[in-house]
């Protein structure tokens, strides 16, 4: 147990969490501009909303498996990459679309820089509280 654990709710874990999907996600947009021109280049995108959900302490009641023949839907609960289709694919077979790609990353840039920001204020708030009690 870190000794400020219980300091925190889950919403520093959350945004930490969060900090690192949408960093994993700059990766893979960044991958898809860098790749726009090159044929038989298809895509990606992360997935990561579960796992989001899981960081923020918002269990749903999960799915059980009941036979082998089910399809295992715990495993698409944590961050993946995945086929990005969006974009209409050219006669090169390349379906990257930089504009698409290009307003995706500065999303997910702002979704990161929002993450950090909340997480700068819970811990002034913190510091405050900290001060006030002296």
């Amino acid at each position: 147990m870190k000794l400020l654990d219980g300091f925190f709710d889950k919403t520093i874990d959350g945004l930490t969490k969060s900090m690192d999907l949408t960093w994993k996600r700059n990766q893979a947009l960044t991958s898809n501009i860098a790749n726009a021109e090159t044929p038989q280049y298809r895509a990606v995108d992360l997935t990561f909303g579960k796992e989001l959900e899981r960081a923020f302490g918002n269990n749903q009641e999960s799915i059980m498996r009941t036979s082998g023949q089910h399809l295992d839907v715990a495993q698409n609960q944590s961050a993946r990459f995945v086929g990005d289709f969006s974009g209409q694919t050219k006669p090169d077979g390349n379906n990257v679309d930089i504009d698409l790609q290009m307003g995706r990353l500065n999303q997910n840039s702002g979704d990161f820089m929002s993450a950090a920001r909340l997480i700068r204020r819970q811990l002034g708030m913190i510091k405050n509280a900290i001060r006030e009690g002296r």
